[in-house]
């Protein structure tokens, strides 16, 4: 039996992606509503890919199970989302790490993301078990949690 790998995204990975997304356990999103809520579409998925975001996916048996993906242009860690089965065995730390680090290279001093900030949603305990840390500030519902670039020595 073979186990998940984590590699980097290409655009045939987006309709996979896109649909997984609407599967996960908290905060899931279907694709009709990634385009009505949130302007995202296959399309503009893609071409997001084709410019200033890059992701990894977590790929088992051929299906997506997870992914995340990060904005070098702005230092947003866009989405982190993972199948409910492929909880709590380091996937998501894994995914997030790998944006995390792009972002960093790509010269962000300060990486940011939003979140739901109800405590009893466990992507919020998730993201400040990473180092993330929560700004105050509330937009639409969600706050934003930052990370600061690791200090060299």
């Amino acid at each position: 039996m073979t186990s998940p790998v984590i590699r980097p995204m290409t655009t045939a990975d987006v309709p996979g992606a896109l649909d997984m997304r609407g599967r996960t356990r908290e905060n899931a999103v279907s694709i009709e509503e990634l385009a009505a809520e949130y302007g995202v579409t296959p399309a503009s998925a893609v071409a997001a890919l084709q410019s200033t975001q890059s992701g990894w996916v977590c790929e088992d048996r051929g299906r997506i199970a997870g992914f995340a993906i990060g904005d070098r242009a702005n230092g947003e860690v866009v989405v982190v989302a993972l199948l409910p089965e492929y909880e709590r065995r380091g996937i998501g730390r894994a995914l997030l790490t790998h944006v995390q680090n792009m972002l960093f290279s790509a010269g962000h001093d300060t990486i940011w993301l939003w979140a739901n900030p109800d405590p009893e949603v466990r992507a919020s305990g998730f993201y400040q078990h990473m180092g993330w840390v929560l700004t105050g500030h509330i937009e639409s519902g969600a706050v934003r949690l930052e990370r600061s670039a690791p200090k060299g020595d």
